[in-house]
């Protein structure tokens, strides 16, 4: 079946229009002409699928696996250096890409239920019927995605969607690991130990950030 086999680019290839027509609604905050838009939302579609293929590797798997923690941790890294090159602020790109890589892991999220991979554990008593932990995580997006928009629209983010988002997808997933069918008997595996990280990120960058931001505001009122 056609789209079956060539689901993953379909869904890229979906990914790379929403983030190029974001780009290209917020352009002026950011200063990207629509043919750097273009060529900024190819290169983050596949910054990202290098991401995720070379975390499953270096967790061992096969050469054609995909850990979404990847993204979440290494991407980062990626908007960083491209704050720096480009000279704008750090806090914007951060908050403007992350709703970019949201969506592009919603879509790769798709994928594995067109594939039928991370898939939940059986439930006791409803066999063949399954947890659906895939179809927990798309709403989680859709939910975070729908919060954290307006505000990254009306530059009212400050930087925090990125950690913020770190750390209730890491809490989301630690729960959902439970219910998730990793094809053994454990109950903690790997991906819980990458699920705390990412909270505890999250956690600690959103709260130095509000401390940041709210030391100002108490000196002030020191200050009268």
């Amino acid at each position: 079946m056609f789209l079956q086999e060539n689901n993953l680019f379909l869904l890229l290839t979906l990914a790379t229009a929403f983030t190029f027509v974001w780009l290209l609604l917020i352009r002026d905050r950011m200063r990207i002409p629509w043919l750097a838009a273009l060529g900024l939302s190819l290169l983050h579609v596949a910054v990202g699928l290098l991401c995720v293929k070379v975390f499953a590797f270096l967790e061992g798997a096969d050469s054609g696996a995909r850990s979404l923690f990847g993204a979440v941790f290494f991407m980062p890294m990626a908007y960083a250096l491209g704050a720096k090159l480009s000279g704008r602020k750090a806090a914007d790109v951060f908050d403007i890409f992350a709703v970019c890589m949201i969506f592009t892991l919603f879509c790769a999220r798709i994928s594995c239920l067109i594939t039928g991979c991370c898939q939940g554990r059986m439930i006791p008593g409803l066999e063949p019927h399954r947890w659906p932990t895939r179809e927990a995580e798309l709403i989680f997006y859709v939910v975070f995605l729908a919060a954290v928009i307006p505000r990254v629209w009306k530059g009212k983010s400050n930087g925090q969607v990125y950690p913020l988002y770190m750390m209730i997808y890491g809490l989301t997933r630690f729960l959902l690991e439970f219910f998730r069918d990793n094809g053994t008997r454990q109950v903690f595996h790997l991906a819980h130990l990458w699920a705390l990280l990412s909270f505890i990120l999250g956690f600690v960058i959103v709260s130095e950030i509000k401390r940041h931001h709210g030391f100002p505001h108490a000196r002030k009122r020191e200050m009268r």
